[in-house]
């Protein structure tokens, strides 16, 4: 568990289902919304390590990384930022099959991705927790149970964590 003076809150996630998710990042999760946001970026051409790990998951591995790209910022200032956030819901049972293909290929790298994620080896783990989190949602919720991952970057609250 983390310890009471931890990170600040800035990656989300939220199920659709009844009761709270039991489970918790042990550290700092922003370390996904990075690699989620640099795994967009290789969309357009984004020459970052996380963006050419991603790119090479994508092009050479064949992993589905679609389900990455489906996030929202939680700061609504326009009609399009509220569409944005409500469209960022997925269903969960997705997302962690992409999460897990992804730690997977973290923990055991070939040639090309290994250079590129070395100083970011701390990222499995933390997809391994948000995958744990998404089987929770479809235990409790069933096989439609959505999930939808956001991120506030204004917000410097520190993290409380769950008993």
């Amino acid at each position: 568990m983390p310890s009471a003076s931890s990170w600040p809150d800035r990656f989300f996630v939220e199920f659709d289902t009844a009761e709270a998710c039991p489970l918790d990042f042990s550290d700092d999760p922003v370390i996904v919304l990075f690699f989620i946001s640099w795994a967009y970026s290789a969309e357009m051409g984004g020459t970052h390590e996380l963006a050419l790990a991603a790119n090479h998951l994508k092009r050479a591995l064949k992993v589905d990384v679609r389900p990455l790209y489906r996030y929202a910022d939680r700061n609504i200032d326009t009609p399009q930022d509220q569409q944005e956030f409500d469209r960022a819901w997925q269903p969960a049972a997705e997302l962690v099959a992409c999460i897990r293909t992804v730690a997977e290929h973290w923990e055991h790298p070939d040639g090309t991705l290994a250079p590129l994620i070395e100083g970011y080896l701390h990222l499995a783990p933390r997809l391994r927790e948000l995958a744990a989190m998404c089987d929770w949602a479809v235990e409790t919720g069933g096989p439609d149970a959505k999930v939808r991952l956001t991120f506030d970057l204004e917000n410097t609250e520190q993290h409380t964590p769950r008993p």
